[in-house]
């Protein structure tokens, strides 16, 4: 007999599928494949900075083999030749963004962190605050005070959402897994009918 959803629901519901204590999104269910960040918070602070500083530097390679501007040397000049690129303004293009995203990364960890210290709960409002201190680093860059706002703001709002509503892009992936690949139940058993025809007919019982 083919497993419902009902009781698939029921047997994944009854199954942690998160370690940290989990979150529970809009619909009160838990955010499916979400762990939340443990341990203390220079730990958490010094991990978010290291990826984010990862994160930076590839965008920043990216950056200097595919921008097709002459190099700026130190003293100003352009070069036409690219090949004759110098160290200094190549490494110069790689560290701004390696700097920039590890800096807005480490903002985000450590205010989340130290707002779920003092608010004693992990929630979505944590991640609001740590994604306004992450946006406020980003607009910080113009060195205009609006800009630094807006940034702040629309950082927090975009992070307050997105752990809210839960970091899947489907409502239901538990049914959406029994769609693709629920053909069978893992353990077989026959149906009703099946077993009054072999009950009627025991001759035919092992086909």
């Amino acid at each position: 007999r083919p497993i419902s959803l009902r009781s698939l629901h029921a047997q994944n519901r009854s199954k942690p599928t998160m370690t940290g204590g989990g979150r529970i999104n809009w619909a009160g269910e838990e955010h499916f494949a979400y762990s939340r960040p443990s341990g203390p918070c220079l730990e958490r602070t010094f991990n978010a900075i290291m990826t984010g500083a990862a994160a930076g530097t590839f965008f920043g390679t990216a950056q200097a083999a595919w921008t097709p501007d002459p190099i700026t040397t130190a003293a100003g000049k352009t070069l036409t030749d690219t090949s004759k690129s110098e160290f200094r303004p190549i490494l110069r293009t790689i560290a701004r963004p390696a700097l920039l995203f590890s800096t807005a990364a480490g903002a985000f960890a450590s205010t989340e962190c130290l707002a779920e210290s003092f608010r004693g709960k992990g929630d979505a409002w944590n991640s609001l605050i740590g994604g306004m201190a992450a946006g406020a680093v980003i607009g910080a860059t113009t060195r205009r005070a609006d800009i630094m706002t807006s940034a702040a703001f629309a950082m927090g709002l975009f992070i307050f959402a997105l752990d809210y509503t839960g970091a899947d892009t489907v409502r239901d992936p538990v049914a959406l897994h029994h769609k693709r690949f629920g053909v069978l139940p893992e353990k077989h058993v026959e149906s009703e009918a099946v077993a009054r025809m072999k009950e009627a007919y025991p001759q035919h019982e092992s086909l």
